[in-house]
């Protein structure tokens, strides 16, 4: 029997649930907050589901977003999550059946990007999704973390109720969405996934605290993380967990990073994808060697219409680009595209002429938020074009700060 594909009703919410759960290798949770928050998450006329007869075989779905792009500004974004093909159909062709639907539903929906968080990092290139946003877990030693280097820090940091902090942390985040390419902006809904923290509920993780960074009464970062309990030898050996740290300027950064490594009892601070990439603290430290960094593939990004996500955006240089894209998975991308723009704006549209660089989809994904260079991208094989027309790319597709993105999904 041929597999089919469809979206879902609420009615199959259930069984959709328990097909998510066993693609991703893992059971059910037994506390119902976990389904009742999905439930409510999940639009089902956004999902592809594969289906061998009645059977779900493979999963998919989407939830509508804005993005902060290099303009200060937002574009259309589908993030698709809850991918999964079941151990017993696997290597049949089903996502990518799942993957064409999808993004056809995003181009005909007018939503100009798409992008996706990764279980595995080998997967979804050749979807033409590209890696644009890079993410790092940092590690240091509380005894090491003395600053050389720092911004006066003028304000308090002060503590917030849970209930109190979506209200008081949404204007600083609201701020920093608009600075950080690749942000993407929260809805209620994801506020509440934020601050209830179903991934640290899942592992049974102490609950969060929650503080306010403010300087003459007006606030300008937050932060929210826990505490790791461990004694060796009757000696506490705490860890410092930071969730999220968002700051809009360098005291705000300062502050709260220094308010974690004031933490007492603590012998460890670390830090996933909750602060930005470029915020400075390796040279705010005395002893930088001392931090440990390890970076790794965050958002996946999939530009859905070149002309339209090219126009959109502004760019570090006036200039004038053309590029040819390689995409045969959205055919309507494949092809040439003369790129005209500047700090005010850009337009975008096919042209005949020879191009000045070359390059797949996935990888002009990459560059997009800049977070790649184009010249980079060449160097490994990846991009074509001359010396000149690589170097104009790189300075066209250069940003203020490094891509950055905290909202899961």
């Amino acid at each position: 029997m041929p597999v089919t594909y469809r979206p879902v009703t609420m009615d199959e919410f259930d069984q959709f649930d328990l097909a998510v759960v066993r693609g991703f290798s893992a059971h059910p949770d037994p506390n119902p907050l976990f389904k009742d928050f999905a439930r409510r998450v999940f639009e089902p006329e956004r999902s592809v589901i594969a289906f061998d007869g009645e059977t779900m075989v493979g999963t998919s779905s989407s939830v509508p977003f804005e993005m902060t792009i290099p303009a200060e500004k937002t574009l259309r974004l589908g993030g698709i999550t809850e991918v999964t093909v079941s151990q017993t159909h696997t290597r049949r062709g089903i996502l990518t059946g799942m993957m064409k639907q999808q993004l056809e539903a995003h181009h005909e929906r007018g939503e100009p990007l798409a992008a996706l968080w990764a279980s595995e990092s080998v997967i979804y290139g050749r979807f033409g999704f590209g890696l644009a946003v890079i993410h790092e877990h940092r590690e240091i030693d509380r005894r090491h973390t003395a600053f050389a280097h720092a911004p006066e820090i003028r304000g308090q940091v002060k503590f917030v109720e849970k209930a109190d902090a979506q209200e008081v942390f949404t204007p600083v985040f609201d701020r920093v969405c608009d600075r950080f390419p690749g942000m993407i902006r929260r809805t209620d809904l994801g506020w509440e996934a934020a601050i209830t923290d179903f991934d640290g509920m899942f592992r049974k993780a102490p609950d969060l605290f929650y503080v306010i960074y403010e300087v003459d009464g007006v606030r300008t970062g937050y932060l929210m993380y826990r505490i790791l309990h461990s004694v060796t030898d009757g000696h506490a050996d705490n860890k410092v967990e930071i969730h999220e740290l968002v700051a809009e300027n360098d005291e705000a950064t300062a502050a709260l990073w220094r308010f974690c490594f004031d933490t007492d009892l603590a012998s460890t601070i670390s830090v996933g994808h909750g602060a930005p990439v470029d915020d400075g603290l390796q040279w705010m430290l005395s002893d930088p060697r001392r931090l440990k960094r390890s970076p790794y593939d965050g958002l996946w990004l999939r530009v859905i219409d070149v002309p339209v996500a090219l126009a959109a955006r502004t760019y570090s240089e006036e200039g004038s680009l053309v590029i040819r894209v390689e995409d045969a998975f959205c055919d309507w991308n494949n092809g040439t595209w003369r790129l005209e723009g500047g700090s005010e704006g850009a337009i975008c549209a096919a042209t005949g002429n020879a191009p000045d660089i070359s390059m797949s989809a996935g990888d002009l994904a990459a560059i997009y938020l800049g977070g790649a260079k184009p010249s980079e991208l060449a160097r490994a094989g990846r991009v074509e074009g001359a010396t000149g027309a690589l170097g104009r790319a790189d300075r066209m597709f250069a940003t203020a700060r490094k891509p950055w993105n905290v909202v899961d999904f």
